[in-house]
């Protein structure tokens, strides 16, 4: 396993119309590129930027519960990279010191992972499947595409993001994302979807963070 740290969260670009969450491999110049849903990159965003919700979020809730029960998240894992999809896996450990893998989408193991200051890691297997050529050498490699396992609650279709890239200068960087907007978009899908509570929730979290600005 490679030792990852987050590079940011990035806003849609000409590639995808979803937020990609990119981290940097700590020790090279790799990057891995993840599509992920509005409302995980609000919350990794805002985990990354040590910002606190008004009202606790479902990763600050999971986080509290395992606290509560004297639980970690000892590490997280990008493990696999299949048919354009990522996959992870959450190591807890239990107040017996006995581990426990979980599997768990790319995004909510990240969130997970900045909650409890955990090192997020990434297969070399992955690095080296899809990575380009290292600085210098003249013979590029195709980059391979890949996305997060769709989940069923969001209606709004997963697009192809980059997964492993070297720096580019040529390349424009993507707009950091702004998590006040992805809040509010998720507000918007939140009411269109009927689910008045979760509206009114994130309404209340957009009014605080409007407030601070």
């Amino acid at each position: 396993m490679v030792l990852m740290e987050i590079n940011g969260v990035f806003s849609s670009n000409a590639h995808s119309s979803y937020p990609q969450v990119v981290l940097k491999e700590a020790e090279g110049d790799a990057y891995l590129h993840i599509v992920i849903g509005r409302f995980e990159a609000a919350a990794i965003s805002m985990a990354h930027g040590k910002k606190q919700p008004a009202r606790p979020i479902s990763y600050d809730l999971a986080h509290q519960i395992l606290v509560g029960v004297d639980a970690r998240v000892a590490k997280v894992e990008i493990t696999d990279l299949h048919e354009s999809t990522y996959y992870a896996e959450v190591h807890l450990i239990d107040d017996e010191g006995k581990t426990h893998v979980l599997d768990a989408r790319p995004s909510d193991a990240i969130a997970l992972a900045l909650r409890f200051s955990a090192p997020i890691y990434a297969a070399a297997e992955i690095l080296q499947e899809a990575g380009h050529a290292p600085p210098g050498n003249e013979e590029p490699l195709q980059a391979k595409t890949a996305v997060e396992p769709d989940p069923t609650i969001d209606p709004e279709p997963m697009a192809e993001s980059i997964a492993v890239s070297q720096e580019d200068p040529s390349i424009v960087t993507p707009p950091a994302v702004d998590p006040l907007e992805e809040l509010k978009k998720c507000m918007r899908q939140a009411i269109a979807e009927e689910v008045y509570e979760e509206a009114a929730r994130l309404r209340d979290e957009i009014s605080r963070l409007e407030e601070e600005e």
